[in-house]
C-alpha cells in the first residue's frame, strides 16, 4: 500500500521546511500536519492539491509505489550501443526504453547526411560540436555548437547543405529511432 503521508514528508524534508512552516502556508495545525505524514489520517483532494501546490510537485507524486522502477537505463560509457551507417555513429545514450517512449542518441557525423527524413513523434537536436544546417518542411536551420532545434518528426527533415567539418549532435526522440541500415 502506498503510503501518502510518508510522500509528503520526505518531499517535505528534501526541501527543508518543516510541518509548522507547511501548516501554516495551508492554514491548518501543525497538528494535523503530522497526522498526515503518519499515515493516520487520509487528507481531502483539496488538502492534497494545495500540499502538492506548496511543495511545488504534481498530486500524483504522492501515490507513486516507491518501489515500482524509476530508473529504465543507466548505461556507462563502455556498455552502450553502437550503429554504425554510411557516415554517422550512432551511439546509443539509453537502451531501448521499455516503455518505447524515448530514444537518446550521440551522433557523430563526418559528412553530408543525403538521406530524407520522416518518421512519427518529435525530434531534440542539440549540437555538441560543429555546425549542422537541417531543413526541415521549408525551414532552414544552421546550427552551431549549443544550439538546439525542437520539432515535429513527421516533417521532412534533412541536411541543408555540404558541410565538410565533423560534427556531434545529441539526438532525442519520442518515439525512439527504429535503425534499418
Amino acid at each position: 500500500m502506498i503510503e501518502v503521508g510518508e510522500s509528503i514528508r520526505a518531499i517535505r524534508k528534501r526541501l527543508n521546511l518543516t510541518t509548522t512552516q507547511l501548516a501554516q502556508q495551508l492554514e491548518l495545525s501543525n497538528g494535523y500536519i503530522s497526522l498526515i505524514e503518519r499515515d493516520i489520517v487520509s487528507p481531502s483532494l483539496t488538502t492534497l492539491k494545495k500540499i502538492a501546490l506548496i511543495l511545488n510537485v504534481p498530486v500524483e507524486s504522492f501515490f507513486l509505489d516507491p518501489n515500482s522502477e524509476v530508473v529504465y537505463s543507466h548505461l556507462k560509457m563502455h556498455e552502450q550501443e553502437y550503429l554504425h551507417s554510411e557516415n554517422k555513429n550512432w551511439r546509443l545514450l539509453i537502451n531501448p526504453s521499455p516503455t518505447d517512449q524515448i530514444g537518446a542518441y550521440c551522433v557523430d557525423m563526418s559528412d553530408l547526411d543525403k538521406k530524407i527524413y520522416s518518421h512519427e513523434g518529435v525530434e531534440l537536436l542539440y549540437v555538441l560540436e560543429g555546425e549542422s544546417p537541417i531543413n526541415v518542411g521549408k525551414e532552414d536551420y544552421t546550427l552551431k555548437a549549443g544550439d538546439a532545434l525542437y520539432f515535429d518528426a513527421s516533417i521532412l527533415h534533412w541536411d541543408a547543405k555540404d558541410v565538410k567539418l565533423p560534427r556531434k549532435l545529441i539526438v532525442v526522440t519520442t518515439p525512439p529511432e527504429k535503425f534499418h541500415f
